[in-house]
């Protein structure tokens, strides 16, 4: 609204103008023909005066009627303002009707019809100068009656992106995120293509990339990234925010991060408030943005450790109870082969019946341990922290899984094969008798559970020694 039309009541807005110049025209009219000018005459000679003034008066009605229709009783019943394309044909068929009646009575003897379609010359003129008109026309037709958009919604054409301001008859006016005023011809939105972003509507998602240094862990990437935009004003709760790998580059993992927004109208507030809160979340992490250089990494002697000083892989073996009878050199040895596994949230470690022979030290993370029941259902056993291993039968017999085991969220194992323990076993051949007794009262502790869920295969596994069987695995009788 003007801010010079504030304070005036609507029915003065919009009747004063017709009422005024109604009493213009009719004040000239009486002045010509109180001064004897052939403003009209009789009903035969035509009264153009009287016309003129019949013109302006349906003019006055039209816009009445307007006003009564769609100020007052469509504002009433739909509880919202009339779209101004309807306002406007509307208004334009009352009055062309109104005009005609008024003509008819006026002027008996004078036929529009014919003089229109007595020239072809006048046709054909009319009809290109009216070709853009009309596309216009027919095409704001088409929007209004299919909804295709709606006042109030955001609309990108081409570069532009702007909230819809007004619909009329011949175009489409926007109101630009910078708050320039943007007309686009009806005729032209029907042809290009035109983004409409419904307000009130669903969601809309949005994304954000950016590339992070290779040594940057997934999991703790997408912790990150998902943790900053939760509870945040202007996103919909449902779709939460997603994050992922989008692709590997040159010098970067390239992430993307897709939140949904509630109103698509605070696009630039939101975006920057996201790429704030990602920026503060990657800090507290300890996680870099890439920059587009190349690493150069120099090796030599491998990792400086203090004399004495005992390594996180050493610290995990030690920590494992089958280790406990090597000596401090063989568990070295087996630290040094030990190899560093990194798995994903619900990664498949080891799954049930596979023929992998090594075992896992649980470093950092958390597992699950589940076997199929005698009905083919699954059953869940354990929970296996950081510090605590399975897999020890599979390394020292060879013999299958004997249940699956998932990563419950990013996991740190190490993983310790054949190949690194047979050389100690070839020197220290009664580690056998060892691991036999240590692995036997652990099966009488809890973790007994994952042997007794199989009865008949532990009534296999009983017919022949551990010890024995571990000595035959490796070759060592």
């Amino acid at each position: 609204m003007n801010p010079t039309e504030r304070g005036i009541p609507l029915f003065v807005r919009r009747l004063a103008g017709p009422l005024i110049l109604l009493a213009v025209v009719f004040l000239a009219v009486f002045l010509l023909r109180t001064l004897g000018y052939p403003a009209g005459g009789a009903r035969s000679e035509r009264d153009w005066g009287s016309l003129a003034v019949g013109v302006v008066a349906a003019l006055f009605l039209t816009r009445l009627l307007d006003y009564l229709s769609f100020d007052v009783v469509f504002r009433l019943r739909k509880k919202m303002a009339a779209p101004a394309l309807l306002r406007q044909l509307v208004a334009l068929i009352v009055f062309l009707l109104i005009v005609a009646v008024v003509t008819k009575i006026l002027l008996p003897d004078f036929h529009l019809g014919a003089l229109l379609t007595g020239s072809a010359i006048l046709t054909a003129i009319l009809g290109l100068a009216l070709q853009d008109t009309l596309g216009n026309l027919f095409a704001g037709l088409a929007l209004h009656f299919e909804k295709t958009m709606r006042v109030g919604d955001m609309v990108r054409s081409g570069e532009t992106f702007g909230m819809v301001e007004e619909l009329s008859w011949r175009e489409i006016k926007l109101r630009t995120m910078e708050g320039n005023l943007l007309l686009i011809p009806n005729s032209l939105a029907g042809r290009e293509r035109v983004e409409v972003f419904a307000r009130p509507g669903p969601p809309v998602a949005r994304y954000l990339r950016f590339g992070l240094e290779f040594d940057a862990s997934p999991g703790a990437v997408r912790e990150a990234l998902e943790s900053a935009l939760r509870e945040m004003r202007g996103l919909a709760r449902h779709p939460a925010p997603r994050a992922g790998i989008k692709s590997f580059e040159a010098s970067s993992v390239l992430y993307e991060l897709r939140y949904w927004l509630e109103d698509y109208a605070e696009y630039l507030e939101i975006d920057a408030q996201v790429r704030e809160r990602v920026w503060y979340s990657l800090r507290r992490a300890g996680l870099h943005l890439a920059l587009p250089v190349i690493k150069q990494l120099q090796f030599q002697a491998g990792p400086l450790v203090a004399p004495g000083a005992v390594t996180p892989v050493r610290a995990a073996i030690d920590g494992v109870d089958l280790f406990a009878p090597l000596s401090e050199d063989q568990r070295s040895r087996l630290a040094a082969g030990a190899v560093e596994r990194r798995y994903a949230p619900d990664e498949i470690i080891v799954r049930e019946g596979d023929g992998t022979s090594s075992m896992f030290v649980v470093a950092a993370g958390r597992a699950g341990v589940s076997i199929h029941g005698a009905g083919g259902d699954s059953r869940k056993l354990a929970i296996l922290d950081a510090g605590e291993a399975f897999g020890e039968i599979s390394l020292l017999t060879g013999e299958p899984r004997t249940a699956t085991v998932r990563s419950l969220m990013e996991t740190v194992l190490l993983e310790i094969d054949k190949k690194t323990l047979e050389p100690i076993l070839r020197e220290s051949p009664e580690l056998c008798g060892a691991f036999q007794t240590v692995i036997e009262e652990r099966r009488r502790g809890a973790a007994d559970v994952l042997e007794s869920s199989r009865e008949e295969l532990g009534r296999v596994q009983h017919r022949v020694a551990l010890a024995d069987r571990i000595a035959r695995f490796f070759g060592l009788g």
